[in-house]
């Protein structure tokens, strides 16, 4: 099935619990602040309905049923590069896929996990699995990956913090027709226009931290279920909103702060309850699928900041000058490496937990996460250089519509000849918008912080093979045994004629 706009819009009033900036909300779609961010969701259904987009969003289940196809598991490169379209597309689109990012990277990563339990503990998880992702397509329900916890004192295991024991999300009992969760999580990505939430563990667990081994699945107005959206980076709506935050206006707040104020979950939407030796491989499955989505996410991002640099450089007068040029350049590099760099992850995939789901290859996708949020600061600072001090003084939309003084803001703010000054003051607000503390700090922490992307950069990287270069070129034995460098041709393999000996009585210093 293939919902419409309409039928998505409805399927939200369904009593969920919301609060936003302190008061509880009646209907997310007509909040003031929410509606915008349910409008963005709801491109997720824009684009399966449209005749240029649908053969790229919809596919066919086992019964030749129409499917999102982002509901389905990737098994191959072309399912992962597929799927990267998707998501790319969506985004420069203006931020569709809210609803299918971190969901469907946490299905793909329950689809995962599932078959190794089974294989390897007589589990029936991927039963549970497969008809779960069958009423998610039959239905076409909207869904989110809820995955960090709170953590509390980070220093200490799930089971051994101080103040309580529900920092990180629980099971508080088990009974025969389901079990009991209470716990919060954070950071929860377009949790208000979701209709389910698929929540799992956001790190490794020992035994005695079994009980927050869990994985589940449950409708966001499930009884205590309470989502506490976050504040929202701008309150001007409208046309307002537009000129003063044209990304931010559309765009917060997407996360939440969710609490499972002791939750009943059937046990058909339980995928991993207890089994703490396989929480690392849910949380570095998803971390694989989720980091695929951020550098889609960020194709489209970092074309539009590199672009706004160039483009604001242009209507300063700048655009021969040679510092700018070199910055432009570096700018446009860094867009294109993380660019190659997530197509990368999706032609050489992995499945190496033995299941014929494909993975992104997560030396590459975690190459391209931490290549953009290391260097995402100094895209800022670039573009703001570019820009000058315009882009941090630059007036309000309240300024240009006053007639009494735009005709000095008209006069005074325009500069190359042949430009609007309102096209330049808009693309002003964009810098700032895009420049500001809000994205820099979503683009350095989502998906993952630098620190958890290199531990899986370290954890990832095929240390036998760059040993064994470091040993073929110092001489050093070892090397040999090494499938890539041990195979490789070398000049001794080369006959050369016997050495002149007359070189012999030549000084060594001047030989």
């Amino acid at each position: 099935m293939i919902r419409t706009v309409e039928q998505y819009l409805e399927s939200l009033n369904d009593g969920r619990e919301i609060w936003c900036l302190g008061e509880k909300v009646s209907d997310v779609r007509t909040h003031p602040i929410l509606g915008n961010i349910i409008k963005t969701a709801a491109l997720d259904y824009v684009f399966p309905n449209h005749p240029e987009y649908r053969d790229l969003f919809v596919t066919q289940d086992e019964q030749g049923e129409d499917v999102n196809f982002l509901l389905t598991a990737p098994k191959s490169s072309e399912d992962l590069l597929r799927r990267r379209e998707c998501f790319v597309a969506a985004m420069r689109s203006g931020g569709g896929v809210l609803l299918h990012c971190m969901g469907a990277d946490a299905l793909a990563a329950f689809t995962v996990t599932a078959n190794s339990m089974d294989r390897e503990l007589g589990t029936g998880y991927s039963e549970r699995v497969e008809n779960y992702r069958k009423l998610l397509m039959k239905q076409d329900l909207g869904i989110t990956g809820a995955v960090t916890d709170v953590k509390g004192d980070r220093s200490l295991h799930p089971s051994r913090q101080k103040q309580h024991q529900d920092y990180y999300l629980r099971v508080v009992d088990r009974q025969d027709d389901g079990i009991i969760v209470r716990g919060a999580k954070v950071h929860i990505s377009a949790s208000p226009c979701a209709n389910e939430l698929l929540c799992l563990p956001c790190r490794t667990h020992g035994e005695e931290d079994k009980d927050y081994a869990l994985a589940f699945a449950v409708p966001v107005n499930t009884p205590g279920v309470k989502l506490l959206a976050v504040e929202p980076v701008s309150r001007t709506y409208g046309e307002e909103g537009l000129f003063d935050y044209p990304k931010t206006s559309t765009r917060p707040p997407t996360e939440s702060l969710i609490v499972f104020d002791d939750v009943f979950v059937p046990w058909e939407r339980v995928f991993m309850c207890g089994e703490w030796q396989f929480s690392r491989t849910l949380a570095y499955a998803f971390a694989s699928y989720h980091r695929l989505f951020g550098t889609c996410k960020m194709v489209g991002k970092l074309e539009a900041i590199t672009g706004a640099a160039a483009l604001v450089a242009d209507y300063n007068g700048v655009d021969k000058a040679d510092h700018v040029r070199k910055k432009l350049a570096w700018m446009a590099m860094i867009t294109h490496m993380v660019k190659e760099l997530g197509k990368a992850a999706c032609l050489d995939p992995e499945k190496g937990f033995g299941h014929d789901v494909a993975m992104p290859n997560r030396m590459s996708i975690n190459s391209a996460k931490y290549t953009f949020a290391s260097n995402f600061h100094q895209m800022c600072q670039y573009a703001q250089d570019i820009a000058g001090g315009l882009s941090t003084t630059v007036p309000t939309y309240r300024d240009w519509s006053n007639q009494e003084i735009r005709p000095y803001i008209e006069k005074y703010l325009s500069a190359k000849d042949g430009v609007p000054t309102e096209d330049r003051l808009r693309l002003m607000r964009l810098i700032k918008d895009m420049t500001g503390n809000y994205w820099q700090i979503d683009t350095i922490h989502g998906e993952g912080s630098m620190a958890a992307q290199q531990m899986f950069l370290y954890g990832s990287a095929d240390w036998d093979l760059l040993k064994a270069a470091a040993r073929r070129s110092a001489d050093i034995d070892g090397w040999q045994d090494d499938p890539v460098y041990g195979s490789l041709l070398s000049t001794d393999q080369v006959k050369m004629p016997p050495v002149d000996e007359s070189y012999k009585s030549i000084p060594e210093s001047k030989r």
